[in-house]
């Protein structure tokens, strides 16, 4: 089997049983070469699928132990980079599986509608500059107990922010700021459900920064409002943003023109929020707002970083852009992926662990899909070796054309390259005129590269053991 990529995680002792780490790493490897979750589908054989079975419903097994591997070994990738650290949350619905799951066994509910499952909120760490995929440096899943009362019984508004959900902001951004030391800084990305004071004024130091989409029109210490004191600034910079058309939402394709407005503010400390926070915070916000639409594209973004010039507010803009590929890895373990959400495994617990291992096979198609977006010359080495080099070679032969227009135009080499022949492996045609090779493709494709690698490596040792006279 293929060495697995840089940035997974090393079992070696994580669970204090040498069996269980070996049998961790052949799952993990199973995950990142198949194109399912299901044990049953990608075990080979049926002593295998047992004892993946075994390991899932082992207690040691430990989602702590699973994701204290994942994070130890992004700390160590990420030793004198700038670094965003995407976060999110996402809910696994479990509902159609709930005759087959244990009761009390990790899932609970995960809305207001008595959804069974659980929910998870992580930070992707990528490379500020080269848009590499690192690892992941804070995972929380948990269960919402089906019992408890809500919001209003509960006098949620008047609870210590360390009581309340949205905590996972910030106990997130304070594991990876205290994870990541060694990182030459760190810039926390995140959506509107972050924008909180507790957050700006409890996260920045001097080398971590926020990016945070604005949610509410908050009041300035000017005594102004947000949205209208953005209103009265003039236009500092103008760009074309393209959008993708979706038939399913009824967008069309089209080009948004972007105005751009930014300044420093300074935020005062809400009534209801902690007396011991500062009575203010100051940073600067970038807005991003679609010409000639009363519903357009619109984006307000609170960050530590300084915004002096429409190169600074581009950067910050495209940072936040970012948390697109966060999105992908909830698409690839939830629906047109993994399929975590159809898992046929009978604990919760069970499925929580499940759902990390896939976490980090996720990883690679991320990693390959950024080497495209991206011009960089990420080096081939990060994730493939020398042996299924060779291999993509004389595949990268076979699928080029006889046209320039045909030709894989990565360098040789690079990560770049190597995702152009896994797309073409996953039903992508390789023109400039088509999209990029989406995270779909290209797992459809790696599995099949996976597939094509081991019958190579059979060929090669069959033939060494050819006998000649």
């Amino acid at each position: 089997m293929a060495e697995l990529i840089n940035s997974f995680p090393d079992f070696s002792g994580a669970f204090g049983d040498k069996r269980l780490d070996k049998r961790a790493s052949q799952v993990l490897h199973k995950l990142t070469s198949g194109r399912s979750s299901s044990l049953r589908y990608i075990a080979e054989t049926e002593s295998e699928q047992r004892s993946f079975y075994r390991l899932f419903n082992n207690e040691s097994f430990t989602e702590q132990a699973i994701e204290g591997s994942i994070i130890n070994r992004c700390s160590e990738l990420c030793r004198g980079r700038h670094v965003l650290a995407i976060q999110d949350t996402v809910e696994y619905n479990l509902t159609a599986n709930s005759g087959r799951i244990k009761a009390g066994s990790g899932l609970g509910r995960t809305g207001q509608n008595d959804v069974l499952g659980f929910l998870m909120h992580h930070s992707m760490v990528v490379d500020a500059h080269m848009g590499t995929a690192l690892g992941f440096s804070s995972i929380k899943l948990w269960e919402r107990d089906q019992e408890s009362p809500d919001k209003h019984t509960r006098k949620y508004y008047n609870q210590p922010i360390e009581e309340k959900e949205s905590y996972k902001w910030i106990e997130a951004s304070l594991k990876t700021r205290q994870l990541l030391t060694d990182a030459e800084s760190i810039t926390i990305v995140a959506d509107r459900e972050s924008d909180m004071y507790d957050m700006l004024a409890l996260i920045p130091d001097e080398k971590t920064h926020l990016v945070l989409r604005c949610k509410a029109n908050r009041n300035l210490s000017s005594g102004q409002k947000l949205y209208e004191y953005l209103n009265a600034l003039p236009v500092m910079h103008t760009y074309d943003l393209p959008i993708i058309g979706d038939s399913r939402k009824g967008n069309k394709k089209r080009i948004a023109k972007m105005k751009v407005r930014w300044n420093k503010i300074s935020l005062p400390r809400p009534n209801n929020s902690n007396k011991d926070l500062p009575d203010a915070v100051d940073m600067y916000v970038v807005e991003a707002k679609e010409a000639g639409k009363t519903n357009g594209i619109i984006w307000r973004l609170f960050t530590t970083h300084p915004v002096d010039s429409p190169e600074d507010a581009m950067q910050i803009i495209e940072w936040y852009k970012q948390r697109w590929f966060i999105e992908q890895v909830h698409r690839l373990l939830k629906t047109d992926g993994f399929r975590i959400e159809r898992s046929q495994l009978e604990q919760g617990w069970a499925i929580r662990k499940l759902t990390l291992l896939a976490m980090m096979a996720v990883l690679r198609i991320l990693q390959m899909m950024l080497a495209y977006e991206e011009d960089t010359e990420q080096p081939i080495g990060e994730a493939f070796d020398e042996e299924q080099q060779r291999c993509l070679s004389m595949l990268n032969e076979k699928l080029e054309g006889q046209t320039e227009k045909q030709s894989n135009p990565a360098k040789p080499g690079t990560m770049k390259w190597a995702t152009w022949i896994i797309a073409r492996l996953g039903g992508w045609k390789g023109y400039t005129s088509q999209r990029k090779p989406g995270p779909i493709v290209l797992h459809k494709g790696l599995a099949k590269f996976y597939n094509i690698f081991e019958g190579w490596q059979l060929y090669q040792t069959s033939s060494k053991d050819v006998y000649t006279p």
